[in-house]
C-alpha cells in the first residue's frame, strides 16, 4: 500500500482537541484505493522538529522542503482549515509562507472546511499590500 503524509497548517489559536479530530477526519478522507494517508498537525511537527531546525522561522521555511532520513519528502502536501471556501480568504504570514513553499515545490495545496468537509485547491498565495501579520496574504482557489 502506498503512503502519503500531509501537513495541517492550522492556526495557533485552534483548540488542540479539535486539531486532533481534524487530523483523523482528514486522514480517513484522503485514504483509500491503495493509499494510506497520515495528517500531521503543525503543532505536533513544531514540537517535534523546530528546536533542531533553529526555531520558528527556520521551521516555517523547512516544512514544504523537508525530507526524511531516506531523502523522501516529509510531506506530499498541505491542508489549511478554513471557515468557508466561498470567498478568497486571508491567512497569516507564517501560513502564507508555508503554502507558498508547497506551491513552489509543485506539491498539493488544499483548503478544507471542517463544517462542510469539502476541499478546494489553492493555486495562488498573494501577499496583501498592508503589513498585517494576521491577514498577510489572500488565497485564490482553482476552478
Amino acid at each position: 500500500m502506498s503512503k502519503s503524509q500531509w501537513f495541517l497548517a492550522h492556526s495557533k489559536q485552534d483548540n488542540p482537541e479539535e486539531i486532533d479530530v481534524w487530523c483523523q477526519e482528514l486522514a480517513e478522507a484522503m485514504s483509500g484505493d491503495g493509499w494510506d494517508a497520515t495528517v500531521i498537525s503543525g503543532r505536533a511537527d513544531y514540537e517535534h522538529r523546530s528546536a533542531a531546525l533553529g526555531g520558528w522561522k527556520a521551521w516555517c521555511r523547512d516544512i514544504p522542503f523537508g525530507v526524511d532520513y531516506t531523502g523522501a519528502p516529509l510531506y506530499h502536501g498541505v491542508i489549511v482549515p478554513l471557515d468557508s471556501l466561498d470567498e478568497n480568504p486571508t491567512v497569516g504570514k507564517a501560513t502564507a509562507q508555508i503554502l507558498q513553499g508547497f506551491i513552489d515545490q509543485s506539491k498539493h495545496v488544499f483548503a478544507w472546511c471542517p463544517d462542510s468537509k469539502s476541499f478546494r485547491q489553492i493555486t495562488l498565495v498573494e501577499q496583501l499590500p498592508e503589513d498585517n501579520w494576521v491577514s498577510w496574504a489572500r488565497l485564490e482557489f482553482g476552478s
